[in-house]
């Protein structure tokens, strides 16, 4: 491990590279990814005995695949050195290359059961019923006809890019986990993907927290076709709770690594409640409103002709419109024909 480390900070030195240490014996890779958030930060915690972990492997491509290629030469690792992949939640960004390293290394994936199962609903025999209920979902929010149809396209393009589907080994919130030679607890997250767990080193102060908070950047927080959870609700009040860890470095799924966690998580809220108050405010003047037009107010209407950025604004808009039902700031309606409306709660 000391020629490694050694070997780590001669390269690390050099130009500008697709990995960097960001602790001791942690490296961060930044892996390419086909959208606007550009790349996806996978982990490798390194091990005494000369294997590592892999924590968030990343979406299957090309360009992914040469990535890992090439990082695994640079460090001169290789797949076999690999003891176990770990994937925060199931994202396709995440858990993407999750079966292409465990055929590499024939390590076991971690995951936990709520997140697997997403992952067969989208991918495996659920997905049929899933683009059903997404359907439902766009047209009942007032999504028009060729949007509906480019989103569920979109959908289906991330099939090839988690194949070939993991073996998996499930693991939960609470658990104890040893990996880089450090015991991490496993943190249950809500809000931005059900069954998300972040890796939380108590004893140093590090968390691998997924998407749950990001800096610059705020998580995706959007409801899921054929689910009925108060979604924006869960994702507020996780944060409050996890807030009070203990954490000196914050090691998030996309941008750079930070420190100020609680008041990161502060400024998220923030964000949240500026945007639930502007909403509410558009809904008051309007009278009446469905998600589509009140997404494309929000957003823009650029982004028809981008599916996978509309499909992320649209469902964190409906999970704002939702919020602001829940609390009987304005009134949700659906009428014969199906569609859903947000009008103003007069009785206010």
């Amino acid at each position: 491990m000391d020629n490694l480390h050694n070997k780590l900070q001669k390269k690390h030195n050099r130009a500008e590279r697709s990995w960097s240490q960001v602790a001791p014996f942690i490296i961060q890779v930044r892996v390419p990814v086909p959208f606007s958030l550009k790349w996806v930060n996978s982990y490798l915690l390194l091990e005494n005995k000369g294997t590592f972990t892999i924590v968030d492997p990343g979406l299957r491509t090309a360009e992914a695949e040469q990535l890992w290629e090439s990082t695994m030469n640079e460090l001169s690792l290789d797949w076999k050195q690999c003891s176990q992949i770990i994937v925060t939640h199931q994202h396709p960004d995440h858990y993407g290359l999750a079966g292409y390293v465990q055929q590499k290394s024939k390590a076991p994936v971690l995951i936990t059961k709520a997140s697997k199962d997403y992952t067969d609903k989208l991918w495996g025999a659920g997905r049929p019923h899933f683009e059903r209920e997404m359907r439902e979902l766009l047209i009942a929010h007032g999504t028009p006809d060729t949007m509906v149809d480019a989103i569920i396209n979109n959908l289906r393009e991330f099939q090839e890019r988690v194949e070939p589907q993991p073996q998996v080994v499930y693991i939960e919130a609470g658990q104890v986990l040893m990996a880089g030679d450090r015991y991490w607890d496993l943190i249950h997250t809500e809000g931005h993907a059900f069954g998300g767990i972040m890796l939380h080193d108590k004893q140093n102060g590090l968390l691998i927290c997924g998407d749950q908070v990001l800096s610059k950047i705020t998580p995706h927080v959007g409801v899921v076709a054929g689910e009925h959870r108060p979604v924006l609700a869960q994702f507020m009040e996780n944060l409050k709770k996890i807030s009070t860890l203990n954490v000196s470095l914050v090691l998030p799924g996309h941008r750079d690594v930070f420190a100020e966690f609680a008041e990161r998580i502060e400024s998220i809220l923030q964000h949240h409640e500026r945007r639930l108050s502007a909403m509410l405010t558009y809904v008051e003047q309007e009278k009446k409103v469905d998600a589509y037009t009140c997404c494309e107010w929000l957003f823009g209407k650029h982004l028809r002709n981008q599916p996978h950025n509309l499909r992320f604004a649209l469902t964190e808009t409906i999970a704002h419109l939702q919020y602001l039902q829940q609390r009987n700031l304005i009134v949700e309606t659906t009428d014969s024909r199906g569609m859903i409306h947000y009008c103003n709660n007069e009785r206010r």
